[in-house]
């Protein structure tokens, strides 16, 4: 063999064993953006961005759902007038007033409340999913409450007794957080 095959052949070496070294780090910096990435949507979203990495099999697909849903409320949803608020408050009291002689119709009540701010505020009220998909982007803190309420209040209204009066008082705190959340912007 002659010097300049020898020569070619050690270049060659070199030039592969540098790009293997160059794809080994960028493949780690990918990696380390999409943990970054995924790091930061976990806080942005809560609990919703595990949902919805579970419901579509991929964090990479959930976080352009919940980027894509997050704007699209975004877009469309309005604050509330001064007069609805008042409005509201007159019928959340109202709520809270009612819920010692009849628990289960203040539940209805409150879940009515609540999707009747929705409603107003033009979030996605198609079904009760899409409310708790378009609230878990817009108000993350909140959705799991809703969801909890809404759960017991089916509960509620399924049992002749009622229901557990602990669970469906801990569900009337819950709708009060969710109501709070939406009125107050």
């Amino acid at each position: 063999m002659s010097s300049t095959v020898i020569t070619i052949i050690v270049i060659a070496v070199i030039i592969i064993i540098v790009i293997a070294i160059a794809a080994f780090f960028v493949s780690r910096r990918r990696r380390m953006q999409q943990q970054e990435r995924q790091a930061e949507a976990r806080r942005e979203y809560g609990p919703e961005y595990e949902r919805t990495a579970e419901e579509l099999g991929s964090e990479r697909k959930a976080e352009r759902d919940l980027r894509e849903r997050r704007e699209r409320v975004e877009s469309e949803t309005e604050p509330l007038s001064e007069e609805s608020k008042e409005r509201y408050q007159e019928r959340w009291d109202d709520v809270e007033r009612s819920f010692v002689d009849d628990p289960t119709s203040a539940l209805e009540e409150a879940d009515r409340v609540v999707g009747d701010i929705l409603k107003e505020r033009n979030f996605p009220t198609e079904s009760r999913k899409e409310a708790s998909r378009g609230l878990g982007v817009a108000h993350p803190g909140v959705v799991e409450d809703f969801r909890e309420a809404q759960q017991v209040r089916e509960e509620a209204i399924s049992s002749e007794g009622g229901g557990d009066l602990e669970r469906m008082r801990q569900a009337i705190h819950k709708y009060r957080s969710v109501y709070e959340r939406l009125t107050r912007e």
